[in-house]
């Protein structure tokens, strides 16, 4: 039977109800772009869930200041107790990250109130002041309740006074920003990737944002509530971090509290 007979009766039978496929037409090509899937925040396939809903297990740090809460890791202050002068960090306890993604929905409450996701951090050890072996430098994805902060991908950080001096490249929101070698001319913003007013509308004050980062060999993307946020390609080659850890923290001052929940990595 000659092809183009066979393509004439499988349309035939498909006329007739059948429930058998019609295949293409002999010869088509398959369309010559296809329309991305849209992104999904809760999708998980391929990731590694980091808290298992009820416990601290597979965190470590300045356990004392955290707690779970409702399904959340929390940490919070009223200005007196362990968090009252310093940021206070809660590490996952995996080993250090090259090239990951890492997902968590954050909420921050107070009106000075800082927090953020420090990554690939280098620990500077431990000395005689108390939790100094959780003092750490490395890049962060910043955010704060007044948004000044929000968005902001940066070195960090010079609390400790020890270790690194950061650089002061800030890639704010809305900025795509290039980190030159050591004695170039600093950083070099590449280009606008959104109004910050609208950016800044996207981000729900005093409740749940979600977070989305991902760490490509010297190019880091930071997205908030599925908008990208701001981006750094780190070609210092004296400073660039290729891998840390990842650790969650608060800071600010006054009361303040911070809520993490749905913490998920992928390793590439």
């Amino acid at each position: 039977m000659s092809r183009r007979l066979l393509a004439a009766g499988l349309l035939l039978t498909a006329a007739a109800g059948s429930a058998q496929p019609v295949p293409p037409a002999l010869g088509a090509r398959p369309p010559r772009y296809v329309e991305p899937a849209p992104y999904d925040f809760a999708a998980h396939t391929g990731w590694q869930a980091m808290f298992d809903g009820h416990s601290l297990r597979g965190w470590e740090g300045q356990t004392d200041a955290w707690r779970v809460e409702d399904g959340a890791i929390v940490s919070s202050s009223d200005g007196q107790g362990v968090a009252a002068n310093a940021p206070v960090y809660l590490f996952w306890a995996g080993g250090n990250l090259a090239d990951f993604e890492f997902k968590t929905e954050i909420k921050l409450e107070g009106e000075k109130a800082n927090s953020g996701v420090q990554f690939r951090a280098l620990l500077l050890g431990k000395t005689d002041k108390p939790n100094s072996e959780w003092e750490s430098f490395g890049y962060q994805a910043d955010f704060d309740f007044a948004n000044t902060q929000t968005g902001a991908l940066i070195e960090c950080c010079a609390g400790p006074r020890r270790g690194p001096r950061p650089r002061q490249f800030r890639a704010g929101m809305g900025m795509a920003l290039h980190v030159a070698p050591a004695g170039a001319d600093g950083s070099i913003m590449l280009a606008s990737i959104g109004n910050r007013a609208d950016l800044e509308r996207s981000i729900k004050v005093g409740d749940w944002n979600e977070l989305h980062l991902v760490a490509r060999g010297h190019t880091l993307f930071y997205y908030l509530n599925g908008r990208l946020m701001s981006v750094v390609i780190d070609d210092d080659p004296q400073r660039f971090i290729a891998s840390g850890r990842l650790a969650i923290q608060l800071e600010g001052s006054g009361a303040r509290k911070v809520s993490y929940r749905n913490l998920w990595l992928k390793v590439r």
